[in-house]
């Protein structure tokens, strides 16, 4: 089909901001004055135009096109259906998930999108036949192509600077919905935070382990995607998500704490880092606490059912097991071996695939699917808020199983003399469906509460440890308190370690 560069051009930026409906749809939320709604509008297609007059260039018009179709095609549809914003950590996410964690998202509704926003305009593109005129020609018609679509724009915008700039400064968030460019920025973030890596920095060379009689054993668990509001040692009362811990003696549960970002990617790493939250960065490459108990002496030990691994944490221990197991309890044979041989000072860290969603119904054994109607798909805007909370929370009463099932094997593996603690702590939350807004990820200063406020529970055999853990039920605390913690537990000294972030302190 033989169409004129001018009329391609028309096409192409009106698909763009037509696929840009978060975008409109934010602003046509947050503003009443549909004048000021409907100059944004023509405002965005003008310079959306005038960006494509630059680019839309012979021999890489259709390249162009297709790549702007594609990113702005997927990226829309996972906005739309889970009300996510595709930055750099969404992307991180998405590059560093394993392919069963990625087929999971992959559902009748996504491939008719993609099929009808996405193949369809891409096979128009690369069978149209582009009329460039001559090149002099449409040197000319870029330019005056160019030149017009930025002066409408500018004839619009100027005049209502005083409402229009002020909106877009209260409401900066707005272009993180911008497709497909927020998300091109993104990825060239991530790639800069990826691979120009600072060098690698040891942390606490200054660190020693004071020896006692005592022998210490902890099991560090970390959760994925668990969420305090569900949580019914917090007061939940919908279902009961904590049915196997909630009798259990000398275990204290902290109903305010936050994790340090909203993607496992920032909050794996943060929390055993020795930054605060407010100090980490995304591209630190540093030794975290584990290096630090490993180097003075204690036994570090990690088992991760997570389909995105370890994010870097465990790199350098000795032999680390990572599973990609159905269930997380399927684990457990391997850390009972392990159980059965410890040394004086031993750390297991638990790394679960807890609550990962879309697919929730896949995260526990069939026995468990207690609370129901569930959500038996990865669609979830096909599903019941209802059925979606019953299914998640089927998820949190399958780990808090798995939870006491570790408590007793540290119980069990308590020999004489033993200080027993169990860590468990989620590294981030969940949204379900609330306001539009589903899974993770979220850009932390927007995020909502439900994927930053997570639970957190301590168990231990010691009597003084639990009284003082009752102490500090009713403080705010956060995954900042596991570098000092760590250290404080097993006695280890360094200029790093902070008291005020020791919660055995």
């Amino acid at each position: 089909m033989k169409i004129s560069w001018g009329k391609f051009l028309i096409l192409n930026s009106l698909f763009i901001t037509i696929l840009n409906y978060n975008f409109f749809s934010y602003i046509f939320n947050h503003s009443n004055n549909l004048f000021i709604n409907l100059s944004i509008c023509v405002i965005y297609f003008s310079i959306i135009s005038a960006i494509f007059s630059l680019l839309l260039i012979p021999y890489i018009s259709k390249f162009i096109s297709i790549l702007f179709v594609i990113i702005t095609c997927i990226s829309s549809y996972f906005m739309y259906k889970y009300g996510v914003v595709i930055d750099s950590e969404m992307i991180r996410n998405t590059i560093e998930t394993d392919t069963k964690e990625a087929f999971s998202y992959i559902n009748l509704s996504f491939i008719f999108y993609i099929l009808f926003f996405g193949i369809l305009p891409t096979f128009f593109v690369y069978f149209a036949k582009i009329d460039y005129i001559n090149f002099k020609k449409h040197i000319i018609f870029k330019f005056i192509y160019f030149i017009c679509f930025l002066g409408i724009a500018f004839a619009i915008f100027l005049p209502q600077t005083k409402t229009l700039i002020p909106f877009f400064r209260e409401h900066s968030y707005i272009r993180m919905l911008n497709l497909p460019f927020y998300p091109i920025y993104s990825a060239i973030k991530f790639t800069k935070q990826k691979y120009y890596k600072k060098a690698f920095t040891q942390i606490s060379l200054d660190a020693n382990l004071t020896q006692s009689d005592e022998n210490k054993l902890m099991i560090l668990v970390v959760g994925e995607t668990a969420r305090a509001k569900n949580y019914s040692l917090g007061g939940y009362l919908v279902n009961d998500t904590n049915f196997y811990t909630k009798n259990i003696e000398n275990l204290v549960y902290f109903p305010d704490t936050y994790s340090c970002g909203t993607s496992t990617a920032i909050s794996l790493p943060c929390m055993f880092s020795k930054s605060t939250r407010d100090e980490f960065k995304k591209d630190e490459f540093s030794e975290n606490v584990l290096d630090v108990l490993k180097r003075v002496g204690v036994n570090v030990s990690w088992f991760g059912n997570n389909s995105g691994g370890c994010k870097g944490v465990c790199d350098r221990l000795n032999d680390p097991k990572i599973y990609n197991l159905e269930f997380d309890g399927q684990m457990f044979d391997d850390i009972d071996k392990k159980m059965q041989n410890l040394s004086q000072n031993e750390l297991i860290v638990v790394h679960l695939q807890g609550s990962h969603g879309p697919t929730y119904y896949q995260r526990y054994p069939k026995e468990f699917k207690k609370f129901t109607p569930t959500c038996d798909t990865s669609d979830l805007a096909t599903c019941s808020f209802e059925s979606i909370n019953n299914t998640y929370d089927n998820s949190l009463l399958y780990t808090d199983f798995l939870i006491n099932e570790l408590i007793n094997k540290l119980i069990n593996a308590s020999y004489a003399n033993t200080k027993s603690v169990l860590i468990y702590l989620s590294d981030h939350g969940e949204s379900l469906g609330e306001n539009g807004i589903y899974l993770h990820g979220a850009p932390y200063f927007i995020a909502p509460n439900e994927q930053k406020h997570i639970p957190m529970i301590i168990y231990s055999n010691n009597d003084e440890i639990y009284k003082n853990l009752l102490n500090k039920v009713s403080k705010t605390h956060s995954q900042d308190e596991i570098f000092s913690s760590l250290l404080g537990f097993f006695n280890v000294k360094t200029k790093d370690y902070t008291p005020s972030l020791d919660i055995f302190n």
